[in-house]
């Protein structure tokens, strides 16, 4: 008992200071203290309708002015995917890029690494981005973390596919159990919705091949959403898109760009930074919104999240309701004072082990209002099946 109460309160006030030095002074935690990086994703550049973004030709500039302003600068900025909208015309495909490259090279950071989402590579497999960006799947690695960049949008079947699959094989013999790996993807590697194509159809296959590693951690974008999902020991992270937002699957009928609300420009738009520290599994996700809106009603406040501490212990969770507002952040971070359990929440997408001894954290944006029962997964005892608990959702 006592030893996790001091322990949620380091974390807390590791969390306040982190929080201090990167948001009251304007500085990024780097150096010596390890380094970070920033995660853009879904630009969509070339897409063009008033009533979904009518700043759509500015927001990515207003996010890359923001990112220069950082001090220190981050090592790189990653996009994941759909840098450009569609078009079937592979001239204006061409086009979409090279002027999206020209943007964003006015960013002042040492590297920009590209992956391709659907809308820059199904339509011809990846080759006008190849052309311009190059590879569509590789590997690097910066200050003793292995990065691995997945393509799961140029095969058609929205898979990784056989020869990827082959060549990611041969790229694991050379990593350790306990490496340090991050991998960028654009589609989720697990299903998180079959029906909206928020998915990868061999994804099971991808993640059975880092089951022996202990630190993997997923970044990817397409769903337009910032969400946290956990599940065989990796844990995925979903960035928000810079030019429109979606609908959280059973929020709408269908999946379409949420309409541009003038009394919140930019809601639900943004990007990350990603701290890498050195002595820790753990990464801190800093979330950025698009703030400056010159010209138009009003600016986005950014909006702080809901904080909550959940303990697992004697078959039971404290506390066992957990109220919320809706489209605000939720953190919540869970530790066990026995043994392993599990939190499980399926109409949220939310799922984590809780290992004695460690705080796992689990972060998300509710959309609907309701009720969401959450429970234990994992059965070591009579009991388990009684351990549930509920999240309440407020207008």
């Amino acid at each position: 008992m006592k030893r996790t109460i001091i322990m949620n309160l380091c974390l807390l006030a590791a969390a306040l200071v982190f929080a201090a030095l990167s948001f009251a002074q304007g500085k990024e935690i780097s150096g010596d203290n390890g380094f970070y990086f920033v995660q853009m994703s879904d630009t969509h550049w070339g897409f063009n309708d008033p009533a979904i973004n009518p700043d759509y030709a500015g927001t990515l500039k207003k996010a890359i002015n923001e990112v220069n302003a950082m001090d220190p600068a981050p090592d790189f900025v990653v996009f994941t995917g759909d840098l450009i909208q569609g078009a079937k015309d592979p001239e204006e495909r061409r086009k979409r890029m090279l002027e999206f490259k020209e943007i964003v090279k006015t960013l002042k950071v040492k590297e920009l690494k590209f992956l391709p989402g659907e809308h820059d590579a199904a339509m011809d497999k990846g080759a006008v981005f190849t052309e311009i960006f190059g590879k569509t799947h590789y590997t690097f690695d910066h200050k003793n973390v292995h990065f691995i960049v997945l393509d799961n949008v140029s095969n058609p079947t929205s898979s990784v596919g056989d020869q990827e699959l082959a060549w990611l094989k041969t790229v694991l013999l050379n990593f350790s159990a306990d490496s340090r790996i991050i991998i960028f993807t654009h589609r989720p590697l697990f299903e998180l919705n079959a029906q909206w194509d928020w998915w990868t159809s061999d994804g099971e296959r991808v993640m059975a091949m880092f089951k022996p590693f202990k630190n993997v951690t997923v970044f990817y974008g397409h769903i337009h959403n910032e969400n946290t999902h956990i599940t065989d020991g990796m844990t995925f992270h979903a960035a928000k898109g810079l030019m429109y937002q979606l609908p959280w699957p059973g929020t709408a009928p269908k999946k379409a760009p949420v309409a541009w609300d003038p009394q919140a420009p930019y809601r639900g738009l943004g990007f990350r930074s990603v701290h890498v520290l050195p002595n820790s599994p753990n990464y801190d996700v800093l979330e950025y919104p698009i703030t400056k809106a010159e010209g138009l009603p009003q600016e986005l406040p950014t909006v702080e999240p809901m904080v909550f501490h959940v303990t697992a212990r004697d078959y039971a969770f404290e506390p066992q309701e957990i109220n919320v507002k809706k489209d605000v952040p939720v953190v919540i971070d869970l530790s066990s004072q026995d043994e392993l359990h599990g939190f499980y929440c399926h109409d949220l997408g939310l799922r984590s082990d809780i290992v004695p001894g460690e705080v796992r954290r689990v972060r998300f944006t509710p959309h609907k209002a309701g009720v969401y029962l959450f429970s234990c997964d994992v059965h070591v005892g009579e009991g388990d099946d009684e351990m549930t608990g509920k999240i309440i959702v407020q207008e």
